[in-house]
């Protein structure tokens, strides 16, 4: 399947200007407004004076044209929209969701790691075994998606999806678990400026657990940490696994066996407008987000309604944490086995899982 040119990020740049300057009435006949006051109906979304919203209504337009740009094009199988973050330039989104790493240090490709990879084992070598397919949101160890907000604290949601699947695994039983204990609580990270997925499941084992998103719900912004809660664990962890770097097959073994932490560049504006198929770039492996994957498949096809294209499309199933009015109900398929075998997987993907152990 054809890659989007690497050319299409240069659509990215977002000219606020030309602002509906003549009379209201003229204003009104502007098709654009009227899509743009759906919008934000649907997004709840509100604006403190009628110059941002003005501003906000230009910056949506440009988005949408690029849209429509896209996706006229046909590149790659999968289609933008005008999602949550349609009113945002994508200087602002990079700025509000992605918090992968300490601020003023994302990109790194490596993080602190006490444990072994999956190639020590002698299994690396061996994936006939393995379930064409797997989706461990049908087997009910996935939590409904939640929403960071605007704050870059997706290493803690990360993990902590990572960790509620495992505990569903190992003991039967969903249970939501608090980001916002991280967030608060982990001094290796800092809150809501970032953080590692490793960090967070070395809190989780030497707290001797964490507790529930219900004790401790979440508030999108850093607090202090609530000190008692640290001794009200309702899940712990043994320790964590690190996946072989830029190894996808020792990652389709790890997912197959549950949810695994993963970084990726999630920076660009078919992130930003990403609204749903199977996601094939363009995008680099300077990681900047975390996610999880909860399980993998390929595609049948577009006659059988699934928006892959071309049957036998391999993905990962990833899940976000910017709500469920992002992308797929809040998941991002996205291409496995890419063309011309990167070996660091689609936007970095294989870099760095990682996945805990109980």
């Amino acid at each position: 399947m054809a890659r989007p040119s690497l050319l299409l990020p240069a659509l990215l740049v977002v000219v606020v200007g030309g602002v509906c300057a003549a009379p209201a009435s003229a204003c009104a006949d502007d098709p654009m407004l009227e899509r743009f006051q759906q919008w934000m109906g649907r997004h709840g979304r509100l604006y403190g004076s009628t110059g941002e919203k003005r501003r906000r209504l230009e910056v949506y337009r440009r988005n949408v044209e690029l849209v429509e740009q896209f996706n006229s094009m046909g590149n790659g199988g999968y289609k933008l929209a005008d999602t949550k973050f349609a009113d945002l330039t994508n200087e602002e989104f990079r700025a509000k969701v992605l918090g992968f790493g300490p601020h003023g240090r994302t990109g790194h490709t490596t993080a602190p790691s006490t444990t072994t990879s999956l190639v020590d084992s002698g299994m690396a070598e061996d994936y006939s075994d393995l379930p064409k397919s797997v989706d461990w949101r049908e087997k009910g160890a996935v939590a409904p998606v939640k929403n960071q907000g605007d704050c870059g604290s997706c290493w803690a949601f990360s993990a902590v999806a990572a960790m509620e699947g495992i505990n569903q695994i190992k003991n039967g039983k969903l249970v939501s678990l608090s980001e916002q204990e991280l967030v608060d609580c982990d001094t290796e990270a800092v809150g809501c400026a970032g953080g590692y997925m490793s960090w967070a499941f070395e809190f989780v084992m030497k707290n001797r657990g964490l507790t529930t998103e219900r004790n401790y719900p979440y508030q999108g912004m850093n607090g202090n940490c609530q000190t008692p809660k640290l001794n009200q664990s309702a899940v712990s962890i043994s320790g964590y696994q690190n996946v072989t770097a830029s190894s996808e097959p020792d990652l389709l073994r790890a997912v197959a066996a549950q949810p695994v932490s993963v970084a990726v560049d999630a920076g660009s504006f078919v992130w930003q407008l990403y609204g749903g198929g199977v996601f094939t770039g363009p995008c680099t492996a300077e990681l900047n987000h975390g996610v999880t994957v909860v399980g993998y498949g390929e595609t049948q096809g577009d006659a059988d309604g699934d928006g892959g294209g071309t049957p036998g499309q391999k993905y990962w199933i990833v899940k976000n944490s910017w709500g469920p009015e992002w992308g797929e109900a809040g998941y991002i398929r996205m291409q496995r086995e890419a063309a011309g075998g990167v070996a660091d997987g689609l936007c970095g993907i294989a870099l760095l899982p990682s996945y805990p152990l109980m």
